[in-house]
């Protein structure tokens, strides 16, 4: 949040240095071309043109408009003695820690802890004493609460479940029995936890399919993010488990057995079959798929829209459907838009 910023303050807390008069005070973050007196802008190109291109930022003349300070490259201020602001090496790896400097109060923060009173929390339920617990909330026995954690209201706990220390529940999100939240994690509203993997025996004899027990729970590790409307099924049998960094947007679907590594990114709309497996460091990018039991290695991207029906290889960049090397793809693309071109000829010849 913001604490009263200035350039002197600022550079010390993203290891930098600052440009000009230290003692200035700094309002908030601004996008290149919203630049205005008191904001800071973060660019991560150097270059004189990068600069003059975001019109906001510079006067007719060419020189920095008054009271708009920078984060850049130490090249940046070199190019412009007449900017102020705060240099650092690398300007795009600093901007998320420049946005958290000055992003809202996180949420939860200014409630008080304890219960309100039209929870209703069971009396075998386990509540640290500074945890907080919104209205209409429902918590059940067996459940799990502990220190900073934050339920807002319309949230619900089932039984047996844990809510790590300082996670925050938004509203409306649901925790079924035996889902376990690691620490630090945010479910953002409507997420649904813990709900039955899609588990059906088809019929051979012209009766109607048969349900199968899901008898497993899902377990999120530390700092997980979970995105509005996303679903994450319980295991058949064992657990199904997403490691402990890994950032999923909103809608998106994670079946039962699933097993997700660290430190993933999962982007909206994305569907993961049953028992598929991410490696650390995934990236599905939106709209993309995995097959049931498919493996994507670690640090592979599947890109948009792409759907991996085989194993893809640790690093790998696939793309299309089915899912194939970026570069790979990018071929089959170009030879198919020539394709009426070649029709044509074939008629001709």
């Amino acid at each position: 949040m913001n604490e009263g910023w200035t350039l002197r303050t600022l550079a010390e807390r993203v290891g930098g240095m600052h440009i000009g008069d230290g003692a200035h005070g700094v309002r908030g973050v601004a996008s290149p071309t919203k630049g205005r007196e008191g904001m800071i802008v973060c660019l991560w190109d150097a270059g004189e043109t990068s600069a003059r291109r975001n019109g906001a930022l510079m006067t007719d003349t060419g020189t920095m408009r008054d009271g708009v300070f920078f984060l850049s490259s130490p090249d940046f201020f070199a190019r412009h003695p007449d900017a102020m602001g705060v240099a650092v090496e690398n300007p795009k790896n600093v901007f998320p820690l420049l946005l958290s400097l000055f992003a809202r109060t996180p949420r939860g923060t200014y409630a008080t802890s304890g219960i309100h009173s039209s929870a209703v929390v069971s009396g075998e339920a386990v509540i640290a004493p500074s945890a907080r617990i919104g209205p209409l909330c429902i918590v059940e026995a067996g459940a799990v609460v502990e220190e900073g954690a934050y339920l807002y209201g319309k949230a619900f706990v089932g039984a047996g479940c844990t809510v790590g220390a300082e996670s925050v529940l938004e509203p409306g999100v649901v925790l079924f029995e035996n889902v376990r939240i690691g620490r630090r994690c945010l479910i953002h509203s409507n997420a649904i936890i813990g709900c039955d993997g899609f588990g059906v025996a088809p019929s051979t004899d012209g009766t109607a399919p048969r349900k199968i027990p899901q008898l497993g729970g899902v377990v999120l590790g530390d700092d997980v993010e979970v995105g509005a409307c996303t679903t994450i099924d319980r295991g058949t049998l064992d657990d199904t488990e997403v490691g402990s960094g890994t950032k999923i947007d909103n809608h998106v679907h994670i079946a039962h057995n699933v097993q997700i590594g660290a430190n993933c990114v999962i982007v909206a709309m994305t569907g993961i079959a049953g028992s598929a497996v991410l490696e650390d460091a995934v990236i599905m990018a939106a709209g993309s798929g995995v097959k049931e039991h498919t493996r994507i290695g670690k640090g592979a991207t599947v890109a948009a829209k792409g759907g991996a029906i085989k194993d893809v290889p640790p690093g790998e960049v696939v793309s299309g459907f089915p899912a194939r090397p970026h570069r790979e793809n990018f071929r089959v693309q170009a030879a198919l838009q020539r394709l009426p071109e070649m029709i044509s000829r074939v008629k001709e010849l």
